[in-house]
Protein backbone atom coordinates (compact mmCIF):
# COMPACT_ATOMS: atom_id res chain seq x y z
CA UNK A 1 0.00 0.00 0.00
CA UNK A 2 1.34 3.40 -0.98
CA UNK A 3 2.16 5.75 1.88
CA UNK A 4 -0.30 8.65 2.26
CA UNK A 5 1.09 12.04 1.27
CA UNK A 6 1.69 14.52 4.08
CA UNK A 7 0.47 17.89 2.80
CA UNK A 8 1.57 19.70 5.92
CA UNK A 9 5.09 18.37 5.63
CA UNK A 10 5.23 19.25 1.94
CA UNK A 11 4.14 22.83 2.66
CA UNK A 12 6.75 23.11 5.42
CA UNK A 13 9.37 21.88 2.96
CA UNK A 14 8.33 24.81 0.76
CA UNK A 15 8.71 27.22 3.72
CA UNK A 16 4.97 27.69 4.30
CA UNK A 17 4.20 27.86 8.03
CA UNK A 18 0.62 27.07 9.01
CA UNK A 19 -1.57 27.54 12.06
CA UNK A 20 -2.93 24.51 13.97
CA UNK A 21 -6.39 25.28 12.55
CA UNK A 22 -5.02 25.20 8.98
CA UNK A 23 -3.34 21.93 9.88
CA UNK A 24 -6.76 20.45 10.66
CA UNK A 25 -8.17 21.64 7.30
CA UNK A 26 -5.32 19.99 5.39
CA UNK A 27 -5.73 16.79 7.39
CA UNK A 28 -9.33 16.54 6.11
CA UNK A 29 -8.32 17.08 2.49
CA UNK A 30 -7.66 14.28 0.04
CA UNK A 31 -3.90 14.72 -0.38
CA UNK A 32 -3.73 12.84 -3.67
CA UNK A 33 -5.75 15.46 -5.56
CA UNK A 34 -3.82 18.59 -4.49
CA UNK A 35 -1.26 20.34 -6.67
CA UNK A 36 1.07 21.22 -3.80
CA UNK A 37 3.36 23.45 -5.91
CA UNK A 38 0.47 25.70 -6.98
CA UNK A 39 -0.87 25.81 -3.42
CA UNK A 40 2.55 26.79 -2.04
CA UNK A 41 2.90 29.48 -4.71
CA UNK A 42 -0.49 30.93 -3.71
CA UNK A 43 0.57 31.09 -0.08
CA UNK A 44 4.19 32.16 -0.48
CA UNK A 45 3.65 35.76 0.74
CA UNK A 46 2.05 34.76 4.04
CA UNK A 47 4.18 34.86 7.21
CA UNK A 48 1.92 32.17 8.59
CA UNK A 49 -0.98 30.54 6.78
CA UNK A 50 -4.24 31.18 8.64
CA UNK A 51 -7.42 29.15 7.99
CA UNK A 52 -8.98 32.09 6.12
CA UNK A 53 -5.97 32.45 3.81
CA UNK A 54 -5.89 28.72 3.16
CA UNK A 55 -9.61 28.61 2.35
CA UNK A 56 -9.20 31.66 0.12
CA UNK A 57 -6.39 29.94 -1.78
CA UNK A 58 -8.39 26.75 -2.18
CA UNK A 59 -11.44 28.67 -3.37
CA UNK A 60 -9.48 30.82 -5.84
CA UNK A 61 -7.39 28.06 -7.39
CA UNK A 62 -9.85 25.33 -8.32
CA UNK A 63 -7.18 23.79 -10.54
CA UNK A 64 -5.47 22.70 -7.32
CA UNK A 65 -8.05 19.94 -7.17
CA UNK A 66 -8.51 17.30 -9.85
CA UNK A 67 -11.87 17.37 -11.58
CA UNK A 68 -14.44 15.32 -9.70
CA UNK A 69 -12.06 14.51 -6.88
CA UNK A 70 -14.28 16.02 -4.17
CA UNK A 71 -18.01 16.09 -3.80
CA UNK A 72 -19.51 19.61 -3.81
CA UNK A 73 -20.48 19.31 -0.12
CA UNK A 74 -16.97 18.25 0.89
CA UNK A 75 -15.36 21.16 -0.95
CA UNK A 76 -17.86 23.60 0.55
CA UNK A 77 -17.04 22.38 4.04
CA UNK A 78 -13.33 22.74 3.32
CA UNK A 79 -13.60 26.31 2.07
CA UNK A 80 -16.22 27.59 4.52
CA UNK A 81 -14.80 25.73 7.49
CA UNK A 82 -16.19 23.15 9.88
CA UNK A 83 -17.64 24.02 13.29
CA UNK A 84 -15.25 23.81 16.22
CA UNK A 85 -15.82 21.83 19.40
CA UNK A 86 -15.61 23.95 22.52
CA UNK A 87 -14.97 23.01 26.11
CA UNK A 88 -17.84 22.58 28.53
CA UNK A 89 -18.38 24.88 31.50
CA UNK A 90 -19.52 28.48 31.95
CA UNK A 91 -19.35 30.60 28.82
CA UNK A 92 -17.35 27.95 26.89
CA UNK A 93 -15.51 30.08 24.36
CA UNK A 94 -11.94 28.86 24.75
CA UNK A 95 -11.19 26.33 22.05
CA UNK A 96 -8.76 23.73 23.31
CA UNK A 97 -6.69 21.44 21.12
CA UNK A 98 -6.34 17.78 21.84
CA UNK A 99 -3.73 16.95 24.43
CA UNK A 100 -0.51 15.77 22.85
CA UNK A 101 2.42 14.02 24.50
CA UNK A 102 5.50 15.54 22.93
CA UNK A 103 8.49 13.41 22.09
CA UNK A 104 11.67 15.25 21.04
CA UNK A 105 13.17 13.82 17.90
CA UNK A 106 16.60 12.21 17.90
CA UNK A 107 17.33 12.35 14.19
CA UNK A 108 17.81 15.58 12.26
CA UNK A 109 14.59 17.38 11.36
CA UNK A 110 13.40 17.05 7.80
CA UNK A 111 12.63 20.76 7.59
CA UNK A 112 14.38 23.82 8.95
CA UNK A 113 12.64 25.33 11.97
CA UNK A 114 11.73 28.94 11.16
CA UNK A 115 10.20 30.57 14.24
CA UNK A 116 7.70 33.34 13.58
CA UNK A 117 8.40 34.74 17.04
CA UNK A 118 11.97 35.52 15.98
CA UNK A 119 10.67 37.85 13.26
CA UNK A 120 8.38 39.83 15.57
CA UNK A 121 9.62 42.47 17.99
CA UNK A 122 8.93 42.12 21.72
CA UNK A 123 6.09 44.45 22.69
CA UNK A 124 5.78 44.29 26.47
CA UNK A 125 4.65 47.13 28.71
CA UNK A 126 4.43 46.76 32.49
CA UNK A 127 1.14 48.33 33.64
CA UNK A 128 1.32 47.50 37.34
CA UNK A 129 4.34 46.37 39.35
CA UNK A 130 4.65 46.54 43.15
CA UNK A 131 8.35 46.00 43.86
CA UNK A 132 9.60 48.64 46.28
CA UNK A 133 6.21 50.36 46.58
CA UNK A 134 4.82 48.69 49.70
CA UNK A 135 7.33 49.30 52.50
CA UNK A 136 5.47 50.40 55.67
CA UNK A 137 6.03 50.55 59.43
CA UNK A 138 2.93 48.52 60.29
CA UNK A 139 1.41 51.20 62.51
CA UNK A 140 -2.31 51.64 63.17
CA UNK A 141 -2.37 54.59 60.77
CA UNK A 142 -0.90 52.32 58.04
CA UNK A 143 -3.76 49.86 58.46
CA UNK A 144 -6.32 52.69 58.40
CA UNK A 145 -4.79 54.11 55.23
CA UNK A 146 -4.71 50.65 53.62
CA UNK A 147 -8.40 49.89 54.18
CA UNK A 148 -9.37 53.43 53.22
CA UNK A 149 -7.51 52.90 49.94
CA UNK A 150 -9.25 49.56 49.39
CA UNK A 151 -12.66 51.14 50.02
CA UNK A 152 -12.07 54.10 47.71
CA UNK A 153 -10.76 51.97 44.85
CA UNK A 154 -13.64 49.50 44.98
CA UNK A 155 -16.19 52.27 45.64
CA UNK A 156 -15.08 53.89 42.37
CA UNK A 157 -15.63 50.57 40.55
CA UNK A 158 -19.06 50.07 42.16
CA UNK A 159 -20.12 53.61 41.27
CA UNK A 160 -19.64 52.59 37.64
CA UNK A 161 -22.54 50.18 38.04
CA UNK A 162 -25.92 51.76 37.37
CA UNK A 163 -27.57 49.95 40.28
CA UNK A 164 -25.09 51.31 42.88
CA UNK A 165 -24.50 54.81 41.55
CA UNK A 166 -26.90 56.40 44.03
CA UNK A 167 -25.42 54.95 47.23
CA UNK A 168 -25.63 56.96 50.46
CA UNK A 169 -22.91 57.45 53.06
CA UNK A 170 -23.77 55.73 56.35
CA UNK A 171 -23.54 58.95 58.36
CA UNK A 172 -25.79 60.73 55.85
CA UNK A 173 -28.65 58.33 56.62
CA UNK A 174 -29.35 60.22 59.84
CA UNK A 175 -30.28 63.41 57.96
CA UNK A 176 -31.56 61.89 54.73
CA UNK A 177 -35.24 62.26 55.75
CA UNK A 178 -36.18 58.91 54.26
CA UNK A 179 -39.74 57.97 53.47
CA UNK A 180 -41.25 55.07 55.40
CA UNK A 181 -39.95 51.76 53.99
CA UNK A 182 -37.87 53.59 51.35
CA UNK A 183 -35.27 51.40 49.61
CA UNK A 184 -31.71 52.66 49.97
CA UNK A 185 -28.25 51.71 48.68
CA UNK A 186 -25.09 51.56 50.78
CA UNK A 187 -21.49 50.89 49.66
CA UNK A 188 -19.68 49.37 52.60
CA UNK A 189 -16.88 47.11 53.73
CA UNK A 190 -17.87 43.99 55.69
CA UNK A 191 -16.11 44.17 59.04
CA UNK A 192 -17.97 41.24 60.61
CA UNK A 193 -20.24 38.41 59.51
CA UNK A 194 -22.01 35.88 61.74
CA UNK A 195 -24.94 33.49 61.54
CA UNK A 196 -27.90 34.05 63.90
CA UNK A 197 -29.70 31.30 65.81
CA UNK A 198 -32.74 31.61 63.54
CA UNK A 199 -30.57 31.04 60.45
CA UNK A 200 -30.30 34.66 59.37
CA UNK A 201 -27.01 36.54 58.91
CA UNK A 202 -25.83 39.62 60.77
CA UNK A 203 -23.33 41.92 59.04
CA UNK A 204 -21.38 44.86 60.37
CA UNK A 205 -20.80 47.36 57.57
CA UNK A 206 -18.48 50.35 57.56
CA UNK A 207 -17.58 53.22 55.26
CA UNK A 208 -15.38 56.30 55.87
CA UNK A 209 -18.34 58.11 57.48
CA UNK A 210 -19.60 55.52 59.97
CA UNK A 211 -20.85 52.04 60.85
CA UNK A 212 -24.14 50.21 60.35
CA UNK A 213 -25.61 46.82 61.32
CA UNK A 214 -27.27 44.91 58.49
CA UNK A 215 -29.42 41.78 58.63
CA UNK A 216 -30.39 39.16 56.08
CA UNK A 217 -33.66 37.63 57.40
CA UNK A 218 -33.86 33.84 57.75
CA UNK A 219 -36.81 33.69 55.35
CA UNK A 220 -34.70 35.02 52.43
CA UNK A 221 -33.14 31.69 51.55
CA UNK A 222 -31.81 32.62 48.10
CA UNK A 223 -30.05 35.69 49.48
CA UNK A 224 -28.58 33.66 52.36
CA UNK A 225 -27.09 31.21 49.85
CA UNK A 226 -25.68 34.10 47.81
CA UNK A 227 -24.21 35.59 51.01
CA UNK A 228 -22.05 32.47 51.41
CA UNK A 229 -19.63 34.18 49.00
CA UNK A 230 -19.68 37.40 51.00
CA UNK A 231 -16.41 37.50 52.94
CA UNK A 232 -15.11 39.74 55.68
CA UNK A 233 -13.13 42.80 54.51
CA UNK A 234 -14.91 42.82 51.15
CA UNK A 235 -16.41 45.95 49.67
CA UNK A 236 -19.84 45.51 48.09
CA UNK A 237 -23.04 47.40 47.27
CA UNK A 238 -25.97 46.65 49.62
CA UNK A 239 -29.68 47.28 49.03
CA UNK A 240 -32.44 47.32 51.62
CA UNK A 241 -34.58 49.30 54.06
CA UNK A 242 -34.05 50.80 57.50
CA UNK A 243 -36.16 49.38 60.30
CA UNK A 244 -35.65 50.50 63.91
CA UNK A 245 -32.04 51.49 63.23
CA UNK A 246 -31.18 48.22 61.51
CA UNK A 247 -30.55 47.82 57.79
CA UNK A 248 -32.67 44.94 56.44
CA UNK A 249 -31.05 43.66 53.24
CA UNK A 250 -32.95 42.43 50.22
CA UNK A 251 -29.89 42.14 47.91
CA UNK A 252 -26.21 42.99 47.42
CA UNK A 253 -23.77 43.10 44.51
CA UNK A 254 -20.04 42.59 44.12
CA UNK A 255 -17.93 45.08 42.14
CA UNK A 256 -17.52 42.40 39.42
CA UNK A 257 -16.37 42.98 35.86
CA UNK A 258 -18.59 44.28 33.04
CA UNK A 259 -20.70 41.81 31.11
CA UNK A 260 -19.98 43.49 27.78
CA UNK A 261 -16.32 42.49 27.60
CA UNK A 262 -15.26 41.99 24.00
CA UNK A 263 -12.53 39.75 22.71
CA UNK A 264 -9.55 41.64 21.35
CA UNK A 265 -7.41 40.25 18.57
CA UNK A 266 -3.97 41.25 17.38
CA UNK A 267 -2.37 41.13 13.94
CA UNK A 268 0.82 39.38 15.01
CA UNK A 269 0.47 35.57 14.75
CA UNK A 270 2.16 34.86 18.09
CA UNK A 271 1.48 32.84 21.23
CA UNK A 272 2.18 32.99 24.95
CA UNK A 273 3.39 29.83 26.69
CA UNK A 274 2.35 29.73 30.36
CA UNK A 275 3.65 27.67 33.25
CA UNK A 276 4.28 28.00 36.99
CA UNK A 277 5.50 26.13 40.06
CA UNK A 278 8.64 24.55 38.61
CA UNK A 279 10.12 24.06 42.10
CA UNK A 280 13.68 23.67 40.84
CA UNK A 281 15.75 22.15 43.65
CA UNK A 282 13.02 19.76 44.74
CA UNK A 283 13.47 16.02 44.37
CA UNK A 284 10.06 16.05 42.69
CA UNK A 285 11.00 18.64 40.04
CA UNK A 286 10.34 16.91 36.70
CA UNK A 287 13.45 18.11 34.92
CA UNK A 288 13.24 15.62 32.07
CA UNK A 289 9.69 16.74 31.28
CA UNK A 290 10.70 20.40 31.45
CA UNK A 291 13.58 19.67 29.06
CA UNK A 292 10.96 18.26 26.69
CA UNK A 293 9.20 21.63 26.87
CA UNK A 294 12.51 23.36 26.09
CA UNK A 295 13.08 21.08 23.11
CA UNK A 296 9.57 21.95 21.92
CA UNK A 297 10.26 25.69 22.20
CA UNK A 298 13.41 25.17 20.12
CA UNK A 299 11.41 23.39 17.43
CA UNK A 300 13.00 20.01 18.13
CA UNK A 301 9.85 18.10 17.29
CA UNK A 302 9.07 16.33 14.06
CA UNK A 303 5.29 16.64 14.22
CA UNK A 304 4.16 19.49 11.90
CA UNK A 305 1.31 20.50 14.21
CA UNK A 306 3.63 20.81 17.20
CA UNK A 307 6.31 22.55 15.16
CA UNK A 308 3.80 25.17 14.02
CA UNK A 309 2.71 25.76 17.63
CA UNK A 310 6.34 26.13 18.69
CA UNK A 311 7.14 28.55 15.88
CA UNK A 312 4.53 31.02 17.15
CA UNK A 313 5.67 31.22 20.78
CA UNK A 314 7.00 34.70 21.60
CA UNK A 315 6.64 34.79 25.41
CA UNK A 316 7.15 32.33 28.25
CA UNK A 317 5.53 33.26 31.57
CA UNK A 318 6.72 31.46 34.72
CA UNK A 319 4.12 32.45 37.30
CA UNK A 320 5.88 32.00 40.65
CA UNK A 321 7.73 29.26 42.55
CA UNK A 322 10.58 29.06 40.08
CA UNK A 323 12.55 27.24 42.80
CA UNK A 324 11.64 25.06 45.76
CA UNK A 325 13.06 27.43 48.36
CA UNK A 326 14.26 26.65 51.86
CA UNK A 327 12.18 26.16 55.02
CA UNK A 328 8.83 26.84 53.36
CA UNK A 329 6.97 24.00 55.09
CA UNK A 330 7.75 21.47 57.86
CA UNK A 331 10.45 18.90 57.05
CA UNK A 332 10.98 20.39 53.60
CA UNK A 333 14.66 19.42 53.78
CA UNK A 334 13.60 15.81 53.15
CA UNK A 335 12.28 16.85 49.72
CA UNK A 336 15.30 18.89 48.62
CA UNK A 337 17.73 17.85 45.91
CA UNK A 338 19.54 21.23 46.09
CA UNK A 339 19.81 22.52 49.64
CA UNK A 340 21.19 26.03 48.96
CA UNK A 341 18.84 28.75 47.72
CA UNK A 342 21.57 30.43 45.64
CA UNK A 343 22.38 27.09 43.97
CA UNK A 344 18.69 26.57 43.21
CA UNK A 345 18.57 29.83 41.26
CA UNK A 346 21.90 29.04 39.62
CA UNK A 347 20.50 25.73 38.38
CA UNK A 348 17.37 27.55 37.21
CA UNK A 349 19.61 29.82 35.12
CA UNK A 350 21.33 26.81 33.56
CA UNK A 351 17.98 25.32 32.63
CA UNK A 352 16.40 28.52 31.29
CA UNK A 353 19.52 29.30 29.23
CA UNK A 354 18.11 26.72 26.79
CA UNK A 355 15.07 28.89 26.05
CA UNK A 356 15.53 30.47 22.59
CA UNK A 357 16.71 34.08 22.76
CA UNK A 358 13.75 35.33 20.70
CA UNK A 359 11.33 34.15 23.42
CA UNK A 360 10.99 36.70 26.21
CA UNK A 361 10.71 35.15 29.68
CA UNK A 362 8.57 36.82 32.37
CA UNK A 363 9.25 35.49 35.89
CA UNK A 364 7.04 36.51 38.81
CA UNK A 365 7.40 35.67 42.50
CA UNK A 366 5.68 32.90 44.44
CA UNK A 367 5.48 31.76 48.03
CA UNK A 368 8.50 29.41 47.59
CA UNK A 369 10.73 32.09 46.05
CA UNK A 370 13.40 34.11 47.89
CA UNK A 371 11.33 37.17 48.81
CA UNK A 372 8.92 38.17 51.52
CA UNK A 373 5.79 36.04 51.89
CA UNK A 374 3.35 38.95 52.36
CA UNK A 375 1.45 40.22 49.32
CA UNK A 376 2.24 41.97 47.12
CA UNK A 377 5.51 40.10 46.76
CA UNK A 378 8.39 42.04 45.18
CA UNK A 379 10.30 40.64 42.24
CA UNK A 380 13.04 38.10 42.96
CA UNK A 381 16.13 40.23 43.59
CA UNK A 382 19.47 40.24 41.78
CA UNK A 383 21.09 39.04 45.00
CA UNK A 384 19.58 35.58 44.64
CA UNK A 385 19.45 35.21 40.86
CA UNK A 386 22.28 37.36 39.42
CA UNK A 387 22.85 35.19 36.36
CA UNK A 388 19.19 35.24 35.34
CA UNK A 389 19.00 38.99 35.87
CA UNK A 390 21.84 39.44 33.35
CA UNK A 391 19.89 37.74 30.56
CA UNK A 392 18.46 40.23 28.06
CA UNK A 393 15.36 38.11 27.42
CA UNK A 394 14.37 37.77 31.11
CA UNK A 395 12.18 40.19 33.10
CA UNK A 396 11.50 39.73 36.82
CA UNK A 397 8.22 41.18 38.12
CA UNK A 398 6.23 41.29 41.34
CA UNK A 399 3.34 39.07 42.42
CA UNK A 400 0.81 40.21 41.32
CA UNK A 401 1.70 42.14 38.20
CA UNK A 402 -0.14 43.37 35.12
CA UNK A 403 1.52 43.52 31.72
CA UNK A 404 0.48 44.50 28.23
CA UNK A 405 1.63 42.08 25.53
CA UNK A 406 0.86 43.38 22.06
CA UNK A 407 -2.15 45.31 23.44
CA UNK A 408 -3.52 42.34 25.38
CA UNK A 409 -3.64 42.78 29.16
CA UNK A 410 -2.34 39.91 31.31
CA UNK A 411 -3.06 39.87 35.05
CA UNK A 412 -0.42 37.50 36.45
CA UNK A 413 -1.06 36.35 40.03
CA UNK A 414 0.51 33.33 41.69
CA UNK A 415 -2.65 32.57 43.68
CA UNK A 416 -1.40 32.73 47.28
CA UNK A 417 -4.87 33.60 48.63
CA UNK A 418 -6.73 30.78 46.93
CA UNK A 419 -6.67 28.60 50.06
CA UNK A 420 -8.49 31.31 51.99
CA UNK A 421 -11.01 31.97 49.23
CA UNK A 422 -11.74 28.25 48.76
CA UNK A 423 -12.02 27.46 52.48
CA UNK A 424 -14.29 30.43 53.27
CA UNK A 425 -16.64 30.10 50.29
CA UNK A 426 -19.22 27.26 50.22
CA UNK A 427 -18.93 25.08 47.14
CA UNK A 428 -15.32 25.89 46.29
CA UNK A 429 -12.46 23.38 46.38
CA UNK A 430 -8.68 23.62 46.20
CA UNK A 431 -8.80 20.86 43.59
CA UNK A 432 -10.64 23.18 41.19
CA UNK A 433 -8.78 26.48 40.59
CA UNK A 434 -11.64 27.83 38.45
CA UNK A 435 -13.68 28.65 41.55
CA UNK A 436 -11.13 30.95 43.25
CA UNK A 437 -10.23 32.52 39.88
CA UNK A 438 -13.84 33.45 39.10
CA UNK A 439 -14.60 34.67 42.62
CA UNK A 440 -11.58 36.97 42.82
CA UNK A 441 -12.65 38.52 39.51
CA UNK A 442 -16.14 39.05 40.90
CA UNK A 443 -14.69 40.59 44.06
CA UNK A 444 -12.26 42.69 41.95
CA UNK A 445 -9.73 41.79 44.63
CA UNK A 446 -7.05 39.08 44.71
CA UNK A 447 -7.05 38.57 48.49
CA UNK A 448 -10.31 39.96 49.89
CA UNK A 449 -10.00 38.70 53.48
CA UNK A 450 -7.31 40.19 55.73
CA UNK A 451 -5.67 38.33 58.62
CA UNK A 452 -6.16 34.73 57.49
CA UNK A 453 -3.44 32.46 56.08
CA UNK A 454 -2.56 35.00 53.39
CA UNK A 455 -0.19 37.68 54.66
CA UNK A 456 -0.86 41.15 53.23
CA UNK A 457 1.24 44.31 53.59
CA UNK A 458 -0.93 47.27 54.76
CA UNK A 459 0.49 49.64 52.17
CA UNK A 460 -0.60 53.17 51.31
CA UNK A 461 -2.45 51.82 48.27
CA UNK A 462 -4.10 48.41 48.03
CA UNK A 463 -2.13 46.85 45.15
CA UNK A 464 -4.38 43.76 45.18
CA UNK A 465 -7.48 45.53 43.84
CA UNK A 466 -8.16 44.52 40.22
CA UNK A 467 -8.61 48.04 38.84
CA UNK A 468 -8.01 47.20 35.18
CA UNK A 469 -10.05 44.34 33.72
CA UNK A 470 -7.59 41.94 32.03
CA UNK A 471 -7.95 39.99 28.83
CA UNK A 472 -6.11 37.06 30.42
CA UNK A 473 -6.01 36.09 34.10
CA UNK A 474 -3.05 33.72 34.64
CA UNK A 475 -2.64 31.97 38.00
CA UNK A 476 -0.71 29.05 39.53
CA UNK A 477 0.02 27.89 43.09
CA UNK A 478 -2.58 25.07 43.25
CA UNK A 479 -0.54 22.75 40.95
CA UNK A 480 -3.68 21.80 39.02
CA UNK A 481 -4.34 22.87 35.43
CA UNK A 482 -7.65 24.46 34.60
CA UNK A 483 -9.08 26.97 32.19
CA UNK A 484 -12.42 28.69 31.85
CA UNK A 485 -13.81 32.01 30.76
CA UNK A 486 -15.69 34.69 32.67
CA UNK A 487 -17.29 37.62 30.91
CA UNK A 488 -14.70 37.64 28.16
CA UNK A 489 -11.66 37.05 30.40
CA UNK A 490 -9.58 33.93 29.70
CA UNK A 491 -8.88 32.38 33.12
CA UNK A 492 -5.93 29.99 33.06
CA UNK A 493 -4.21 28.11 35.88
CA UNK A 494 -0.99 26.74 34.42
CA UNK A 495 -0.30 23.86 36.79
CA UNK A 496 3.18 22.68 37.72
CA UNK A 497 6.33 20.76 36.85
CA UNK A 498 6.53 19.12 40.27
CA UNK A 499 5.11 15.70 41.02
CA UNK A 500 3.19 15.07 44.23
CA UNK A 501 5.19 15.54 47.43
CA UNK A 502 4.32 13.96 50.76
CA UNK A 503 3.21 17.38 51.96
CA UNK A 504 0.79 17.67 49.01
CA UNK A 505 -0.50 14.19 49.73
CA UNK A 506 -1.18 15.16 53.36
CA UNK A 507 -3.25 18.11 52.06
CA UNK A 508 -5.07 15.89 49.54
CA UNK A 509 -3.67 17.88 46.61
CA UNK A 510 -3.46 15.81 43.43
CA UNK A 511 -1.28 17.76 40.94
CA UNK A 512 -1.45 17.65 37.14
CA UNK A 513 2.23 18.12 36.24
CA UNK A 514 3.69 18.78 32.83
CA UNK A 515 0.58 20.28 31.22
CA UNK A 516 1.35 23.53 29.44
CA UNK A 517 -1.26 25.97 28.09
CA UNK A 518 -0.32 28.01 25.01
CA UNK A 519 -2.58 30.92 24.12
CA UNK A 520 -2.55 32.23 20.56
CA UNK A 521 -3.00 36.02 20.75
CA UNK A 522 -4.09 36.22 17.12
CA UNK A 523 -6.85 33.61 17.20
CA UNK A 524 -7.65 33.73 20.98
CA UNK A 525 -7.43 29.95 21.05
CA UNK A 526 -5.88 27.90 23.83
CA UNK A 527 -3.86 24.77 23.18
CA UNK A 528 -2.69 22.49 25.96
CA UNK A 529 0.29 20.17 25.50
CA UNK A 530 1.30 17.33 27.80
CA UNK A 531 4.98 16.80 28.59
CA UNK A 532 4.75 14.41 31.54
CA UNK A 533 4.25 10.68 31.39
CA UNK A 534 2.79 9.22 34.60
CA UNK A 535 5.32 6.40 34.33
CA UNK A 536 8.25 8.82 34.60
CA UNK A 537 10.30 8.03 37.71
CA UNK A 538 11.22 10.63 40.28
CA UNK A 539 14.83 11.69 40.49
Amino acid sequence: MAKKRDLVRELLDRHCLITPESYEILEDLDADVVDIDKLAEALKDEIVVSPDKLREALASFEELLSEGSLEEKEFSELVVGKSETKISGPEPEIVVSKEVKLTPIIKKRKTEFKPIGKQIKTKMKVLQESSGKTTVDGSISDFKQYFTSRYKQLFAILRGRGDVSGSIGIKDLERAKLEANERITITGIVTSKRTLKNGGILLELEDPTGKLTATIPAKMQELLVKAGALLEDQVAGFFGRLYEGRFILDDFVFPDIPISMRKTTIDDPISVCMTSDLHIGSKEFLEDSFNDLLDFLNGKVDDPYQQTLASQVKYLIINGDLVEGIGVYPKQEDDLLITDIYDQYKHADQILSKVPKWIHIIITSGNHDACRLALPQPAISKEYAPDLWKRSNVTFLSNPTTVDLHKKTFLIYHGNSFEDVASLTPGLSMNDPNGPMLHTLRYRHLAPTFGRRTSIVPSMKDELVIEKVPNVYHTGHIHINSHTQYRGVDCINSGTFQSQTEYMSSKNIIPTPGRVPILNLHTNKLHELVFFDESEERK
